[in-house]
């Protein structure tokens, strides 16, 4: 099978999570014995250069196309949100000939994100190409959408052939906003995270983990409120948070002022290889999202055999159980920080092979590729 991917871009070493989601899916389905083109429309305000027109790469075998010509919000402000649009289709539309006379007419669309199913639409339309959406944000967990998030995504997912979303809660939300019905494929990992030798970690030299951006959502300031309250400091006990963004600062402040600096550190971001390191030396794994739909560095973690506490977000409750891990409720720093005593006074209890295992029959992305191989099969055959 042939699929052409419409993603946000290509991890880089200036924007390294920004599409990861779509390369591991990409890489995964390639493994599958697919052949995997990938094309985006990058329309971001950055203020590092970036070259105007089309761009070509190639990663682990798979070709990555990315079109740039102007920011969108500078667009979308001088122009409108319909002027917009219709340049991203333009640009679209001149990678996806380029592509064709290279590699032949794609069997399958298939659109990261409700942004680029929209974009999807325009091109199974022209070309009459099926059409397969998948979405992963966070922001259709609430009840009123905004008109940008509502025009497009209600346009998509009105004319995808089939809808995908990552969780359970996602999938009621799409038929929430929108009365569309959605397949349930959950999210995988990177393959740098499977099949990992796991080292044998000192349970005296105790670690917990934590990976994701350092915004509010995130909810680290809930972990280092809940850390200090715990008393398990006094206990040489430590927390390496990994990640960066706008909350950096203030995050260091309150571990400052919590005197946690010897406990707790903020070690910015990393690439996949690193963050395998530091998972591999640690003995827990921390998610304290205030908002999540089904958050990959849980998966991460889990298939290197680290039992997880985590909020009750999203689709959470869909992999973590009382055999690998600890759930709390969101924004609750006094169930948080029992949950952190009971992780490290337990941890014994939490079976590495039984965690690894359960990850590879549910999770792995091997399993995740022939569930997403269907859905295009059935697309594809109708």
């Amino acid at each position: 099978m042939y699929i052409l991917m419409i993603s946000r871009g290509v991890p880089s070493a200036k924007d390294p999570q920004w599409g990861c989601f779509e390369q591991d899916q990409a890489e995964a389905l390639q493994r599958n014995g697919h052949k995997v083109v990938v094309v985006s429309v990058d329309s971001r305000f950055r203020w590092h250069l970036r070259k105007i027109g089309i761009t070509h790469r190639q990663k682990n075998g798979i070709n990555y196309y990315n079109s740039f010509w102007l920011p969108g919000k500078v667009v979308f402000r001088l122009c409108g949100m319909k002027i917009g649009l219709l340049l991203r289709k333009m640009q679209l539309d001149r990678m996806y000939k380029r592509i064709v006379r290279k590699y032949g007419k794609p069997d399958v669309i298939y659109g990261q994100f409700f942004f680029n199913t929209y974009l999807g639409v325009f091109l199974k339309n022209k070309y009459q190409i099926p059409l397969v959406g998948i979405e992963h944000a966070a922001r259709f967990n609430h009840d009123k959408l905004d008109s940008y998030t509502w025009t497009l995504a209600s346009y998509a997912y009105n004319y995808a052939d089939a809808v995908i979303a990552v969780s359970e809660t996602l999938k009621d939300r799409l038929q929430y906003h929108f009365k569309r019905k959605a397949y349930v494929v959950h999210n995988l990992v990177s393959s740098t995270f499977e099949n990992i030798n796991m080292k044998t970690v000192d349970y005296q030299n105790f670690q917990f983990v934590a990976t994701g951006s350092l915004i509010y959502r995130k909810g680290f300031d809930l972990l280092i409120d809940a850390f200090a309250a715990s008393g398990l400091a006094a206990k040489n006990i430590k927390i390496v948070i990994i990640g960066d963004g706008e909350e950096r600062n203030n995050l260091q402040n309150q571990i400052s002022s919590l005197q946690l600096d010897n406990n707790i550190v903020l070690v910015g971001k990393k690439t996949k290889p690193e963050i395998v390191e530091i998972l591999c030396e640690s003995h827990a794994f921390i998610l304290p999202s205030r908002g999540e739909n089904f958050s990959v560095a849980v998966l991460e973690a889990l298939s290197i055999g680290l039992p997880v506490i985590a909020t009750l977000c999203g689709g959470i409750r869909e992999c973590i159980n009382e055999k690998n891990g600890i759930l709390v409720p969101v924004d609750d720093s006094r169930a948080l920080c029992d949950a952190l005593k009971k992780m490290y006074y337990n941890y014994s209890q939490y079976e590495t092979d039984y965690i690894v295992t359960d990850y590879q029959t549910r999770f792995s992305s091997s399993a995740i590729a022939k569930q997403l191989t269907d859905i295009f099969e059935s697309v594809i055959s109708k």
